[in-house]
């Protein structure tokens, strides 16, 4: 998640657009993952 530089600073006022941002980040890595695999 580091990588993500929207993640690395929360100026979210609401945590649920964190987690939205969270998750928008984890499937972006698994993405990339199943993309090397393939």
């Amino acid at each position: 998640m580091g990588r993500n530089r929207r993640l690395g600073k929360d100026y979210e006022y609401h945590p649920e657009v964190t987690e939205a941002w969270m998750y928008l980040g984890m499937i972006r890595l698994l993405v990339k993952r199943l993309a090397r695999a393939a």
